[in-house]
Order: structure tokens, then C-alpha cells, then sequence
């Protein structure tokens, strides 16, 4: 199975993303690093669940920022207005012979898919106090590494907001939309693959693949360390739920968390 390791990128990634000099800092640099142990599904749709490391990072200098979560990163420019637009890629993993259904295991392999596109969002600062914030954004990423050749949409909305000096919360709701070859990419089981695995023939069309909650909890130890817990829920919908992958296999409601120790410099 042709995979693309993210291991490689962190690591080009980790010394920009350091602790700076004090001659950076007066230069307008900022950032914060966050890293940790999580749990997630084996598989978009699995009922089985993984341990996996958790990353995050951003790095500012004045308008532009580069930030990393988990398999995603992105480069964009923040305007006066509130409005924030950019680059953004990510990794869509895969699924082979490895993962621990073992009728699952059985369907074609699907390598991992490198994915680029575009960003755009909003921000509102002091919403209902001095110390919060509520973002709209919106994405739109399109397979360019020839797995599944289609396209992912989402749209989010999220509120964060500081209570004292060390307490943060944060948390949201996103949608997110699929095309019809990522939906039979990865929904979609053929009647060859039906024979194959036992399971039954389906035809999996686009549209709303789930909508998601999200949270994060954070507590400020000093200046500079955090300690931060983080979840989120899915909730697969129509042709997606429906899909033998997910119906017989795996479950609709998909959640995940980690536990993480923060850094600002």
C-alpha cells in the first residue's frame, strides 16, 4: 500500500515551530505548540477505536500564520477587517488489509490521499464580553495524489472564550460535504468487492457526510504551559450511515478525543 508519512513533514516543521529567540519574538513573532496521546476511530465509519498521537502548532508573524492539526496545515493571511483567507492541505487516510474488522479488511485497499485547496473565515472578537471570539469558516479540498479524485467542502462555526486567567473553553459545529468519487471511494462497495467480503453491494452518492461537534477545554499552568482536553462527534448521514462499511461494521456516531500539554511562546 502506497502511503504518505506526515512523520516527515512534522519534523521539517518542529524546529520552525520551537521556542524562538528573544530577537524573533521582537520581531512580532508568536506561537503555540501542543502535543499529546488521543483515541479515534480505526476508520471513518469504525466502531473499533485507535490510540494516535495528537499535534497542533501554529506559528504567527504579523498578518501570516502557518498552522498545523493533526494531518492538516495551512498558510493564510489575516486582514484588518476580521477576515482570514489562505492555502490549506491535508491527508485523508486510508484503509487496507490491517484494520481490525475483518470483513472490512477484505474490501480493496485505499491509499492515502494527499488533498490541497483553499480557506476562507471570520472572526468576531468581544461577541458577548471582552475575552471571546465566534469564526465562520468555510474550506474546500480536492484530491490531487489520484485516490479518490474528488472533492471535500466544510463549513464551521466556532466560539472560544477566556474565564479568568486560566481557564479557556471552546467548541463548535461543522458540516462537511462530499462528492460522489469520495463517496464510493470510501462508502461505495462494489459487487466484485461484495463477493469478495460478504457484504452487500452499495452505491454511495455525495452529499452531507456528517455533521460534527466539537470542544476544548484548556488550563493555563503559567505564563507559557497548558494542559488541554479536547473531543469531538460525528455523525455520519444518508448514503454514508447506509453503507454496509458503516451500517453492519462499523456504527454512525463516530467520536474521538485526546489529552494534550500545551506551549506558548
Amino acid at each position: 500500500m502506497r502511503t504518505i508519512r506526515l512523520g516527515s513533514l512534522l519534523c521539517a516543521l518542529l524546529p520552525a515551530l520551537s521556542p524562538l529567540p528573544a530577537w524573533a519574538a521582537d520581531a512580532g513573532w508568536s506561537g503555540r505548540l501542543a502535543a499529546g496521546v488521543g483515541a479515534r476511530p480505526d476508520y471513518l465509519g469504525s466502531k473499533d477505536m485507535e490510540l494516535a498521537p495528537y499535534f497542533a502548532g501554529n506559528l504567527t508573524y504579523g498578518r501570516y500564520f502557518l498552522e498545523v492539526q493533526g494531518k492538516e496545515i495551512s498558510l493564510g493571511m489575516s486582514l484588518a477587517s476580521g477576515l482570514s483567507l489562505g492555502v490549506i492541505a491535508d491527508i485523508e487516510s486510508g484503509r487496507d488489509d490491517s484494520v481490525k474488522n475483518d470483513r472490512v479488511a477484505l474490501l480493496p485497499e485505499i491509499d492515502d490521499a494527499f488533498q490541497a485547496g483553499v480557506f476562507a473565515a471570520y472572526a468576531w472578537k468581544g461577541v458577548f464580553g471582552r475575552a471571546d471570539s465566534l469564526t465562520l469558516d468555510a474550506s474546500y479540498l480536492a484530491d490531487v495524489s489520484d485516490t479518490h479524485d474528488g472533492s471535500i467542502g466544510s463549513l464551521g462555526l466556532a466560539y472560544g472564550r477566556k474565564l479568568g486567567d486560566r481557564w479557556s473553553v471552546g467548541g463548535g459545529v461543522r458540516l462537511t460535504y462530499v462528492d460522489e468519487d469520495y463517496a464510493q471511494t470510501y462508502f461505495g462497495i462494489s459487487p466484485a468487492a461484495a463477493a469478495a467480503s460478504g457484504l452487500p453491494a452499495h452505491d454511495a452518492g455525495g452529499g452531507i457526510r456528517d455533521v460534527g461537534l466539537f470542544a476544548k477545554v484548556g488550563y493555563a499552568l503559567d505564563e507559557n504551559w497548558s494542559i488541554q482536553v479536547l473531543g469531538s462527534y460525528k455523525q455520519l448521514l444518508g448514503d454514508f450511515k447506509d453503507s454496509p462499511v458503516v451500517d453492519q461494521e462499523g456504527r454512525a456516531s463516530q467520536f474521538s478525543g485526546a489529552v494534550a500539554l500545551g506551549y506558548r511562546f
